[in-house]
């Protein structure tokens, strides 16, 4: 059976691309060698911010005195918790299976390898197809004297399904999984060892606000170490003793240890002589131009395996952007205003160039901010820490980047991202009535606090 489209994989990218190539008329087909919505879905952001949702549950009922409340025997079951980020899974991808169906897509289960354009091999079974959209996304990555065991050594899919807690937790890496890890598991109770080699957290995050979030962590009890490496490990049945060299040189025990130190692309489906007819980079990145073209005709990449966001909702708009291509469009994507989110307590969100990217690049730069403990709304759910910082080019006011940390700082970025794709200034934003009482109006007064006229944080 010849198709118009074939997907490879099921994640936020394929599965996006498969229903836009239907949506354009497309004879479509997927392939997944393992889970339907992807690592997003199944092991990644989903089931993640489920647990993130009653950690953060579980740290306000603490606090219940605070907010009027008294909350007696509180504890943690982890059984349960598991049952329900597993009932979240499942509903979710029922309504992809049922999006499938609608859309008349095929779902084809098993591992795919592609030898030559217009033709997948699955299972032995040839595929003939006019187009491929590679969307087969990216792993852990291990560290040669720490292996993954799925026991003392894990990674954020075996860190989902803990049923007990450990004690003491080793986390290197503090990127996004890593951070909002610690949060779960110290808003449970384990101490909580977070290690970077970078000078800060989030190292790709404006430095200003990774700052803050790194002494809001150690006030929360957590303790981080930056510029330092695991130089070795030793384990054994009493645990795993980790030698820190850097800024930190100690020696630490822990219970577990969760690797998040980066991710490699699946790329390894492309076979010779196709393989050598594409720029792969060294993580095993498939290259591609911003209309998702990998070089050869007709075969498209997006996600993960090209090593551009890692970031699901970027997976999404990449798998848009090939599949209109695929299906006879011209689109492009523009990377500028893609946001990030790390749901950490408080979240960090961001959209945009960092003040460090915007020096990096030679642009004349104006801030504003505003913090939220001067915000009457964060004042009333009890979450003040954090700030909203804006940068525009100085001479043209033009909005060139937005970070926000702070309670609900994924939900605020969305606002943030508009206007900058509308090519939004400063005094547009400033001048925009906002709903009173919002979290929301910190943009608002970070905008008009880069004139200084700031009506709640006065210079």
């Amino acid at each position: 059976m010849e198709y118009d489209v074939v997907v490879i994989g099921a994640g936020p990218g394929g599965y996006v691309s498969a229903i836009r190539s239907a949506q354009r008329g497309a004879k479509t087909a997927v392939v997944e060698r393992k889970y339907l919505g992807g690592v997003c879905l199944n092991i990644g952001c989903i089931p993640t911010k489920s647990l993130l949702h009653t950690a953060h549950l579980y740290k306000l009922a603490k606090r219940g005195r605070e907010f009027g409340l008294n909350i007696d025997n509180l504890s943690i079951d982890l059984k349960e918790l598991t049952k329900r980020k597993d009932k979240v899974i499942s509903l979710n991808r029922g309504g992809i299976e049922r999006l499938f169906k609608k859309y008349s897509i095929e779902f084809i289960e098993g591992e795919a390898n592609i030898y030559k354009p217009n033709e997948v091999l699955v299972n032995d079974r040839k595929i003939t197809t006019k187009n491929i959209i590679i969307a087969t996304g990216g792993r852990p990555v291990e560290l040669s004297f720490l292996r993954f065991d799925k026991n003392k050594i894990i990674s954020s899919t075996e860190a989902l399904n803990l049923t007990e807690l450990p004690p003491r937790i080793g986390i290197i890496g503090a990127g996004a999984i890593g951070c909002e890890f610690a949060c779960i598991w110290n808003s449970f109770g384990s101490e909580i060892h977070l290690i970077e080699m970078m000078p800060n957290i989030l190292p790709k995050s404006d430095e200003e606000l990774t700052k803050k979030l790194e002494s809001i962590f150690k006030k929360e009890g957590i303790k981080v170490y930056t510029n330092t490496k695991v130089e070795n490990a030793e384990i054994s049945n009493n645990g795993i003793k980790l030698n820190l060299q850097g800024k930190a040189e100690k020696i630490i025990e822990v219970d577990t240890v969760l690797l998040s130190i980066g991710m490699r692309c699946n790329s390894e489906l492309l076979q010779e002589p196709l393989r050598n007819a594409l720029k792969i980079n060294k993580k095993g990145g498939i290259i591609v131009n911003n209309k998702m073209e990998t070089g050869i005709p007709g075969i498209y990449a997006i996600g993960d395996v090209i090593d551009t966001t890692w970031l699901a909702h970027g997976a999404s708009a990449e798998g848009i952007v090939a599949s209109t291509n695929a299906t006879g469009g011209n689109k492009k994507l523009d990377y500028r205003v893609v946001p990030s989110c790390t749901f950490t307590f408080p979240e960090l969100a961001s959209v945009g160039l960092t003040e460090q990217d915007a020096k990096e690049k030679n642009i004349p730069i104006k801030i504003g901010k505003f913090p939220f403990m001067n915000s009457g709304r964060a004042h009333t759910i009890g979450e003040t820490e954090g700030m909203v910082k804006v940068i525009a080019n100085s001479e043209t006011e033009e909005i060139i980047g937005v970070h926000i940390l702070g309670p609900e700082a994924g939900e605020l970025i969305a606002t943030a991202g508009v206007a900058m794709k509308m090519e939004g200034t400063i005094e547009e934003v400033a001048e925009t009535i906002f709903t009173h009482p919002t979290l929301s109006e910190t943009i608002m007064e970070a905008c008009e606090d880069f004139y200084g006229l700031s009506i709640h944080n006065p210079k």
